[in-house]
């Protein structure tokens, strides 16, 4: 009998383990049930917010290849390193200029023209991402991008875009991605060019 107590003791303190044990796992599965359910949600909401827009790519472009946005095509022309333009120089013994030629082409069919920036490219080297990376000086070269600029439909415009770079800085990327006016970010493309 007391054999039969401590079996009956036994098979009790499993159950109660097994019932802890099943408990645990069913919260398991609800808390990521939530989690996904909250992710999805977000998609949702996103998808609804495109409105027919593409979103989410990053396009890892090859050297050469024209970078076509949602707004406009861009390619890179030429890039140079200088240590001085127009009589400036970098603040840093260290630095130097890094000067990008490029054309935009407004590729947009839904307005007359595409309002444009300088602070549209960043600029990504030594294996930036695009949390690191920097813009280009504000205007004071000829032949560099204004500020803000427009380009009409089917037009485009050649200019330079200037950085300032450590000296022994290479591999460097054009980053740019797509911002609606509502605000909307769209896909990311990275254009990997050389120095000349």
């Amino acid at each position: 009998m007391v054999v039969d107590c401590n079996i009956n003791f036994y098979l009790y303190i499993r159950g109660e383990l097994y019932m802890k044990r099943t408990l645990l796992v069913c919260l398991l599965v609800a808390a990521v049930s939530v989690f996904s359910g909250c992710s999805a949600a977000n998609d949702a909401a996103t998808a609804i917010q495109s409105q027919g827009r593409e979103y989410g790519e990053t396009f890892e472009l090859n050297e050469g290849d024209t970078m076509s946005t949602a707004f406009f095509d861009m390619a890179v022309n030429s890039a140079e390193m200088v240590s001085e333009i127009d009589g400036y120089v970098p603040s840093s013994d260290t630095d130097t200029f890094l000067v990008v030629n490029i054309t935009v082409k407004n590729t947009f069919i839904d307005d007359n023209h595409i309002p444009m920036s300088d602070t549209d490219f960043e600029l990504g080297y030594n294996g930036a991402d695009e949390s690191s990376t920097i813009f280009p000086e504000s205007e004071f070269a000829t032949e560099q991008l204004p500020a803000e600029y427009q380009i009409e439909i089917n037009n485009s415009l050649t200019g330079n875009l200037i950085y300032v770079v450590p000296g022994d800085a290479d591999d460097f990327r054009i980053y740019y991605y797509d911002l609606w006016d509502d605000n909307f970010e769209g896909n990311a493309y990275w254009l990997p060019f050389s120095v000349n």
